[in-house]
């Protein structure tokens, strides 16, 4: 029996750079590695990550993850597309010069707030288990609607080691004055000021709808315009920031010079932002969410519980679900080849409840 006879609700709708991912249900996408040692080298990493968060008070901001096996991870579906899609389709391009050279439009100002406080929020909660993602960047950011959430976690490592996925404009090198964060023309280590450029430059992008030198030339050919770009943030020879929110362009200033000494006081900064200009009734509810999501927020260094909360009953049906596949074969059949060879074709399936 072929994998569509016995599972006909499976889609195929993702192809990464370590795993398949395929839509199971309305609610849940199943992420399978590829076959490669090094594809399931990252894919165990990730794991790993999840069991870690399994011990833990969820994060509002974190993909949720309903069940796990070796070979595959069921997740929340978040149902659109990635930052970097959803923020692409308002710019106009130069495509032969590689430049943005205008914006349709950018995301209403509040929902701009809010995406920076929920991205914060999920950073400081990996911060709080002495981790970093070490790969923040737009397409590691997926939406449902508006809502904004962390998701890829295969380069997350705990804080103080080697920052190994360094993908400019979220991540830079190392200057010869720098050498307290390591050596000139390296990463350095993972901690609050590789993640906090990374989200500097996020910031960025959502307020400004491109991303750092997205709107500048550069280079006469093209095809040096990344090497010189790398070789000005290394140089710290970062964009002037003139947009319509001087404290957000505070806080990009001040995540891409290192000045929050924890991703925490980062998100101290972002809550306090989401709540600026909020009039009585907005700033209750605004509060309210916030004080929620903060409460998953621990110091760095303190312990974590050995559990979260009690899982609701949307979870616990979730994940009932997750494991009816499991034990009937969805995962080992998955494991076996490749979408194409089991018939079937890349498409985004989106339902709409």
């Amino acid at each position: 029996m072929g994998l569509q006879d016995k599972f006909p609700d499976v889609h195929w709708i993702w192809k990464g750079a370590i795993s398949y991912v395929y839509e199971v249900h309305p609610q849940i996408v199943v992420k399978v590695p590829k076959s490669g040692d090094f594809e399931r080298e990252q894919f165990r990493k990730e794991l790993g990550i999840y069991d870690l968060f399994s011990r833990s008070a969820p994060c509002a901001s974190v993909v949720q993850c309903f069940h796990r096996a070796d070979n595959g991870i069921f997740l929340e579906y978040m149902r659109d597309i990635s930052l970097h899609s959803r923020l692409q389709y308002s710019q106009i391009w130069d495509h032969r010069n590689v430049v943005v050279t205008g914006v349709k439009k950018l995301e209403p100002l509040s929902l701009r707030k809010q995406w920076m406080q929920d991205l914060t929020q999920a950073v400081a909660f990996l911060e709080s288990l002495h981790l970093a993602h070490g790969d923040l960047r737009p397409e590691n950011i997926l939406l449902d609607r508006d809502r904004l959430k962390l998701s890829d976690f295969d380069c997350t490592a705990e804080i103080g080691a080697d920052f190994e996925a360094c993908t400019p404009p979220y991540g830079r090198i190392l200057n010869s004055s720098e050498a307290e964060h390591g050596a000139c023309g390296t990463s350095g280590c993972l901690g609050p000021r590789t993640e906090q450029f990374a989200l500097g430059s996020i910031y960025y992008l959502i307020n400004y709808g491109f991303e750092v030198y997205g709107d500048q030339t550069l280079t006469d050919d093209h095809r040096e315009r990344g090497p010189r770009i790398v070789d000005l943030l290394q140089h710290m020879q970062l964009p002037d920031l003139a947009g319509d929110d001087p404290s957000i362009d505070a806080i990009i200033d001040r995540c891409w010079h290192n000045q929050y000494p924890t991703i925490a006081d980062l998100a101290t900064a972002t809550t306090a932002l989401l709540l600026l200009g909020c009039n009585k009734s907005d700033a209750i509810i605004a509060q309210e969410m916030v004080n929620g999501a903060q409460q998953q927020i621990v110091e760095p260094g303190r312990d974590m519980p050995c559990c979260g909360p009690a899982p609701t009953g949307a979870f616990l049906r979730n994940k009932a679900i997750c494991e009816d596949l499991d034990r009937r074969g969805l995962l080992d059949l998955l494991a076996t080849n490749d979408p194409e060879q089991l018939g079937l074709a890349l498409a985004w399936y989106r339902y709409t409840a």
